[in-house]
């Protein structure tokens, strides 16, 4: 990258304070940057470490006189620190254009304008890809699926049959979109198949992370709700709803039939049992098994999952175990 720091303020807004023309070569943290760099004081806290460090700019929260070299002071530091990496990985990273010639595109496709397709790419027939969307290579896209404008598709996802895919979707590598769901009815013992006969939808502005898998419903669909986002290694199983806005961290395990509500985060290696139905804008902590609904709201931790009050008060106990233990056998031993 190369900007001057008046090109970058018009970029992320905020007032420059000192030279407007200084050069910007690159982005870096606080404690990496260095010559030509700009970098970002998030808070006060940082404001000490920016002091010593040799970037040639600052984006910072407040103006402060003491750092001596340019400043952006802006309202939200952090939210401008995120305009410019997207500025700079449009750059950096660069997408397939046009189609490859090994590219394999079902002539009963429908294809938008300015669409690339990488190696390897293929698309069946009755597909349905808007404008500007970008498949890397190895993408597979089942029949009758369809994907909304400025999609982008990395290498190796599989999007099976009847999908539905919203506009400005990113979703990374080796991920399984409509795969079938996990059902079985037991009979004498055995396990009978129940076909899954469903679909997936997705809305617009979801990011689905690597290595993530979302089951087709075995009837009606599997949703995923407007501007969810879902971490690698993490599965959705069949007919469960995401509500808008919801976060999934890695390794987010959603059982059949749950109902997830609006604005809800769920934090790394969470459980939640099937058919439980999870609150809007709740909140649920690293490592928790949900067993049962909860409600609007709810702040939970632990396995099975609790008020997390109760379970910071739990998990202190657990920790005087040993001492209470050994209180116990010298009142055991006196009392003899």
């Amino acid at each position: 990258m190369k900007f001057t720091l008046s090109e970058i303020q018009s970029l992320i807004g905020g007032k420059i304070i000192g030279n407007e023309n200084t050069c910007i070569m690159g982005i870096a943290s606080v404690a990496t940057a260095k010559e030509g760099d700009i970098t970002f004081v998030r808070n006060d806290s940082l404001v000490q470490q920016a002091l010593t460090s040799c970037a040639a700019a600052f984006v910072i929260h407040r103006e402060t006189p003491q750092l001596r070299k340019p400043q952006i002071v802006v309202e939200n530091p952090n939210l401008s620190f995120t305009k410019l990496l997207g500025i700079v990985a449009q750059e950096r990273y660069i997408r397939p254009a046009g189609m490859h010639p090994t590219a394999i595109i079902s002539k009963e496709a429908v294809v938008g304008e300015g669409v690339s397709a990488g190696a390897h790419v293929v698309v069946e027939d009755g597909v349905t890809i808007g404008n500007h969307v970008t498949l890397y290579p190895n993408t597979f896209i089942g029949r009758g699926s369809r994907i909304g404008d400025n999609s982008v598709i990395y290498a190796n996802v599989s999007i099976l049959e009847n999908t539905i895919i919203g506009k400005r979707a990113i979703i990374h590598c080796n991920s399984v979109i409509g795969d079938e769901g996990f059902g079985y009815l037991q009979v004498e013992k055995t396990h009978v198949k129940i076909p899954q006969v469903g679909i997936v939808e997705i809305g617009d502005d979801v990011e689905i992370g690597s290595m993530v898998t979302i089951c087709r419903a075995a009837l009606d669909k599997t949703i995923v709700g407007n501007g969810v986002k879902i971490d690698n290694h993490s599965h959705i199983a069949h007919n469960v709803v995401i509500g808008d806005n919801s976060m999934l961290i890695a390794y987010a395990k959603i059982a059949g039939s749950a109902k997830i509500g609006r604005n809800v985060l769920i934090a790394e290696d969470v459980g939640v049992t099937d058919h439980a139905t999870i609150g809007d804008g709740c909140m649920i902590g690293g490592g928790s098994n949900v067993y049962k609904s909860l409600e609007a709201g709810s702040v939970v931790w632990g396995s099975p999952a609790k008020p997390i009050t109760e379970e910071k008060r739990i998990q202190v106990l657990i920790k005087k175990l040993p001492e209470m233990y050994s209180a116990m056998k010298r009142l055991v031993k006196a009392s003899r």
